[in-house]
């Protein structure tokens, strides 16, 4: 990889005799992150697989948060923490639901595999890709248009079951 990428270098290791490979840390300029909930100064929660999400919007410059729900400060301010990204480092929140299809977000839509098998037989063929996005992507004005083209019987197979978590008293302290 060292031959293929100039940005990775060699280091003696503090921790023994060896040389170690580093890479300078990543900043993009804008972040576009997804979410179940945040609030209208950006407070935003998550949960379930979470990836690398808060330590990107902690390195961009800008920070975009989609959420699948715009609730009050007070819904946040009940279970802080699952608040991974504060408002103060956000710069937008843009209500998307369903804003990851085909992707899932827990407790809110499931993966549609449909979806990416359709997406596995065509994606090979050139041809078959542009019709995609004729149809997809440029064929639809806009958000709620795609959501309404994939139609109920679509999001109706996508909800997931009820799984609730135990709740939990975070005490009042004075």
């Amino acid at each position: 990889m060292p031959v293929a990428n100039e940005q990775i270098k060699f280091v003696e290791s503090p921790y023994g005799n060896e040389k170690i490979a580093v890479v300078p840390p990543l900043n993009p300029d804008i972040a576009i992150l997804h979410a179940q909930r945040a609030d209208r100064q950006g407070n935003t929660q998550l949960w379930g697989l979470l990836g690398v999400q808060k330590e990107v919007a902690f390195a961009a410059r800008k920070v975009i948060i989609v959420a699948e729900e715009i609730v009050d400060e007070a819904v946040i301010r009940a279970d802080p923490n699952r608040t991974l990204i504060p408002g103060l480092i956000v710069d937008v929140v843009v209500h998307v639901p369903y804003g990851a299809h085909p992707s899932y977000v827990q407790g809110y839509y499931d993966r549609d595999n449909a979806f990416y098998l359709q997406w596995d037989q065509f994606s090979r063929d050139p041809v078959q890709v542009q019709a995609w996005l004729d149809e997809w992507v440029y064929g639809v004005a806009d958000h709620t248009e795609y959501i309404r083209k994939l139609g109920d019987q679509t999001l109706e197979r996508i909800k997931p079951g009820s799984a609730p978590a135990a709740s939990v008293d975070y005490g009042d302290y004075r």
